[in-house]
């Protein structure tokens, strides 16, 4: 019986040990890797105003937070963040959606690298945003990282793009080639005591707020930490419904939770809370999460520590049907990034047969078979630290065996990715 109970309560609270996965695949992406377009970081060292010359000619390829299968088996989509870490900073960072082909190390041989084809470039001719964007009197309206802070997106089963916002928070539509769809969703605030018909979920970034902004001495109506809106998306695996999770805790909410939304994306509107993730210590964010089957997701959850000082990288499964008295979804550990098998020393920083994936930020996962996870991280361009004090933090391309299959849905995964 007590057993029983130190068993339930592990899983719970994620205290359980997760069999260690294997390094199957390793590939890298350079930190200074910079696609065509003009020139950016104008305003990073100093945000609000722009240096007299950009430290980088081209747009960098960087800050990858989320992945979604690509056209042809072993390509991937990658979307890009807001640029440099902030509104202020980034109004020269085109927001794109990368089109790249790994050809990963593996038992067998391969190059580690990654070639990076094209991009979708985001943007709204239409006029669809109904607040001012920084390009908002050029033709083709390209959406920038002042506007918008694309953290996770998927891909609907009419071939359009839905993309997780963390300004708004908002939800964005968007065609294949990249142009929106719809005036933004905001975000239904379902929290007790809320009306969702009129209550809103909103940052210090919105731009009603800021449009609007509080006397001197007046609290904030924001009710959602910066930088912790949509960081998670995926759907069922029908791609029936959209599920979106924030990356903070929503005034009101429980201390160390952060809420799962359901979204209709044929009928375009908000369907409820699903549940809450229970972080395993407060300080922590969520980087992902991603489709295993109807009922389960997998979530990544990170501490802000990097290189040796890294502590907490794990990948969780949670089941929908399966929540406590508060509406806490029970979890369950998958992977410890920070002790990863690498028995043929696929990746140069392995050390004594273990690989640690010890970056300040891991944002991507994607199910590729019952047993094989792809997962990187967002290198926070030019950032340092996650190899080395003074090492740019590049885009590290790992797949993961899992000692144990998962039981995928149909459609999930893609059967034809397999490693070279």
């Amino acid at each position: 019986m007590r057993r029983a109970l130190l068993v339930g309560l592990a899983l719970t609270f994620g205290l359980a040990q997760a069999p260690r996965v294997e390094l199957v695949g390793f590939a890298v992406l350079p930190a200074d890797t910079f696609s065509e377009g003009p020139p950016s970081g104008a305003y990073r060292e100093n945000p609000g105003f722009r240096a007299e010359r950009p430290p980088f000619q081209a747009q960098p390829v960087q800050g990858f937070s989320a992945v979604q299968f690509g056209p042809q088996p072993g390509s991937y989509w990658m979307l890009s963040d807001n640029g440099f870490g902030s509104k202020a900073n980034s109004p020269d960072y085109l927001l794109r959606i990368y089109l790249v082909t790994p050809q990963p190390r593996t038992a067998r041989g391969g190059p580690g690298t990654v070639q990076v084809n094209h991009f979708i470039q985001l943007r709204d001719p239409n006029r669809k945003v109904p607040f001012p964007i920084l390009n908002e009197n050029t033709p083709d309206r390209l959406l920038t990282g002042y506007d918008f802070d694309p953290e996770s997106f998927v891909l609907a089963a009419d071939g359009t793009i839905w993309v997780g916002d963390e300004f708004g928070p908002y939800l964005l539509h968007f065609d294949s080639d990249g142009v929106l769809l719809d005036p933004p969703f905001a975000t239904p605030d379902f929290g007790p005591g809320k009306d969702p018909g009129k209550d809103q979920v909103r940052a210090p970034q919105n731009p009603v707020l800021i449009m609007s902004p509080v006397g001197p001495g007046q609290p904030s109506l924001a009710n959602l930490p910066t930088s912790r809106g949509f960081e998670g998306m995926t759907t069922n695996p029908g791609r029936t419904r959209i599920y979106a999770m924030l990356e903070g805790t929503v005034a009101g909410d429980p201390a160390g939770t952060v809420r799962l939304m359901e979204f209709d994306p044929t009928a375009k509107r908000w369907v409820g809370l699903v549940g809450r993730y229970r972080f395993d210590d407060p300080a922590h964010a969520i980087g992902d999460t991603t489709v295993v089957n109807e009922n389960e997701l997998l979530v990544i959850e990170r501490d802000n520590r990097q290189g040796a000082e890294a502590r907490f990288k794990r990948i969780y499964r949670i089941d929908l049907g399966r929540r406590d008295a508060e509406g806490v979804f029970v979890k369950e550990l998958v992977v410890d990034l920070l002790n990863i098998a690498d028995p043929r020393g696929l990746a140069p920083s392995t050390q004594g047969g273990v690989f640690r994936f010890p970056y300040f930020t891991i944002e991507s996962v994607l199910v590729l078979d019952a047993q094989t996870l792809l997962v990187l991280n967002d290198n926070n361009y030019p950032a340092t630290g996650g190899r080395g004090a003074e090492v740019k933090d590049a885009n590290e391309f790992i797949w993961l065996r899992l000692p144990t299959a998962l039981r995928l849905a149909p459609g999930v995964g893609q059967p034809r990715w397999a490693l070279p």
